[in-house]
């Protein structure tokens, strides 16, 4: 069976890891980034044991040993006095029952281990400062011209450029996007600026009214990411890198408890940001003939349930699956979208429906079913999916 070249519009988390599925089946990749310089911001995520369980497959797990920080449990507390409403244990059970373990990153730490992977196949397989502008498609290749007049061709095309993806501007030119009313501020803190018992070694949240704060360690320990989610009807900026004013944000929680307070406080020198939540209807296609999305760029979702990498790690091995066992890319790519395009879709509801609860337990609505600590069987339908098991290898 002869393979088709890919070319994958977007050298972030979801497209690395798609470019490494494919070089592990042997199929030759071209990544095209638009930035001039490989890099992610300095901002914290979660993988789950459904992301995890592709990781592992494709080789990382020594190398994902090096960068993760594994929470004890997941804690959601009272915003002024720091009290969990109820805990939920990521232990041996959880990772027997998920079959993976749920950890926390640093988003740069675990973009350098995909990048060096995907490198160390192919050391001149990503082409750096390419912006996109157009594409062709006929029933031999995709052409895509890149501002400047560079062209480039191949017989598929991933687009894995983020949620405000070129590629699917391009195939679906109305998607359009609400504003949820919510607005995301981010920060990272040295463990070493703060009192060593500050935060339990846990995924931290603290609700509380029309707000809640996420608080968690990352790279090893070393670092704690935090993200402060507020109701407001004035900023629909989405943009991860927009500078915000820590003294503002502090006031909006000046009425919380000391931890979240000093959390605020000790936000690293440039490290405040904020950005609009919003949300946007799934896709009723992602495909055509010989073009498709992968990750933000096909299922933009709200993060509070922490699945948007996730998603973009299981979207590229299942593709690498079927571009690997489908001698034909339309057919390829058909079967890849009919696997992913439900599952997907409904996580983008979830998590939105997930942000509303949240911000419900916040205004005080009873949790006595709540504190018996829950489970994570509500969770089993996303952590639960294997990948690698539906679609091997």
């Amino acid at each position: 069976m002869s393979f088709p070249s890919v070319s994958i519009v977007g050298a972030g988390i979801g497209g690395l890891t798609a470019a490494l599925a494919l070089q592990k089946r042997g199929i030759s990749v071209r990544i095209f980034e638009q930035a001039r310089q490989l890099g992610e911001i300095g901002a914290g995520l979660h993988l789950s044991p459904n992301g995890l369980k592709v990781l592992y497959a494709l080789g990382l797990k020594n190398a994902i040993e090096k960068i993760k920080f594994q929470p004890q449990t997941i804690a959601i507390r009272h915003y002024q006095s720091g009290e969990p409403f109820f805990e939920n244990p990521f232990d041996d059970n959880f990772r027997s029952t998920f079959g993976a373990p749920f950890y926390g990153f640093h988003r740069a730490d675990l973009h350098k281990m995909l990048l060096e992977a995907v490198q160390e196949n192919d050391a001149a397989c990503i082409e750096v400062g390419m912006r996109l502008t157009q594409l062709r498609e006929d029933d031999k290749e995709v052409k895509l011209d890149f501002e400047g007049g560079e062209t480039r061709s191949s017989s598929i095309l991933l687009g894995a450029d983020g949620v405000h993806s070129t590629v699917r501007t391009l195939r679906h030119p109305q998607l359009g996007a609400q504003y949820t009313g919510h607005v995301a501020y981010r920060g990272m803190v040295s463990v070493k600026d703060v009192a060593s018992d500050l935060i339990e070694p846990k995924m931290n949240l603290w609700a509380g009214p029309a707000a809640h704060v996420v608080a968690y360690y990352v790279r090893r320990g070393e670092l704690l990411n935090y993200v402060a989610l507020t109701e407001e009807d004035d900023w629909q900026t989405e943009n991860w890198t927009t500078q915000a004013d820590k003294a503002t944000l502090a006031a909006r929680f000046e009425n919380w408890n000391d931890t979240v307070k000093a959390l605020i406080d000790h936000t690293q020198n440039g490290q405040c940001y904020k950005w609009a939540i919003l949300m946007r209807d799934p896709l009723e296609s992602w495909s055509s003939a010989r073009t498709t999305l992968l990750g933000d760029a096909a299922h933009p979702m709200v993060p509070y349930l922490a699945q948007g990498s996730v998603m973009a790690i299981e979207d590229a091995w299942v593709l690498a699956h079927c571009i690997a066992t489908i001698n034909d890319p339309g057919n390829a790519l058909q079967t890849y979208e009919a696997a992913r395009l439900e599952r997907t879709a409904n996580i983008q509801r979830a998590a939105w429906k997930q942000g509303q609860l949240t911000h419900a337990v916040g205004r005080g609505n009873d949790m006595s079913e709540r504190r018996d600590g829950g489970g994570f069987a509500d969770s089993a339908w996303i952590y639960g999916y294997d990948a690698c098991d539906l679609f091997p290898a």
